[in-house]
């Protein structure tokens, strides 16, 4: 006994599907958006600040690869890392303590000497700033796929 099936409206799925890679790459992007401004906003509010040139230098980048959509936060002031993580005793060059030293009121030699001793305390301000905005990231991301989903039935002549 031969079955025969007839598919109404399969033109329109066919097109809202070939739609597909659109939708769904600017669902991701505004989703990735979204989440570097808050892990972004939060690290900026983090950081310790003196002259606030760390603090200015934190931005949030995104960038397609062949992976898929991939997202950074941090800063582009070098010493960032090392604020973050702290670092091990060694001797610190003199030039970029010297307006510290100024600021503060104690002679460059001895914060070299500080440093030479017992390194620099960790002071983290992007890890914290990550863990907290992390479930709402997963939230905005799951947000983003129920949008395509509800974008591609709309496509496809079914109900959004």
């Amino acid at each position: 006994m031969p079955l025969t099936l007839h598919l109404e409206g399969a033109e329109r799925l066919a097109g809202a599907l070939q739609r597909s890679p659109a939708v769904v790459a600017a669902a991701q992007a505004q989703a990735m958006t979204r989440s570097l401004l808050l892990i972004e906003t939060d690290a900026r509010r983090n950081v310790k600040q003196d002259t606030r040139q760390l603090m200015n230098s934190i931005t949030g980048r995104q960038r397609r690869q062949p992976s898929g959509l991939v997202g950074q936060v941090g800063p582009s002031a070098r010493y960032g890392l090392y604020v973050e993580r702290g670092s091990r005793p060694h001797w610190p060059p003199r030039a970029p303590l010297e307006g510290w030293a100024r600021r503060h009121g104690v002679p460059v030699f001895v914060v070299q000497r500080a440093i030479a001793r017992r390194g620099t305390r960790a002071r983290p301000f992007l890890l914290p700033a990550y863990e907290k905005n992390r479930d709402t990231v997963v939230r905005l991301f799951a947000a983003a796929g129920a949008r395509v989903t509800s974008t591609l039935a709309t496509l496809s002549g079914g109900r959004g």
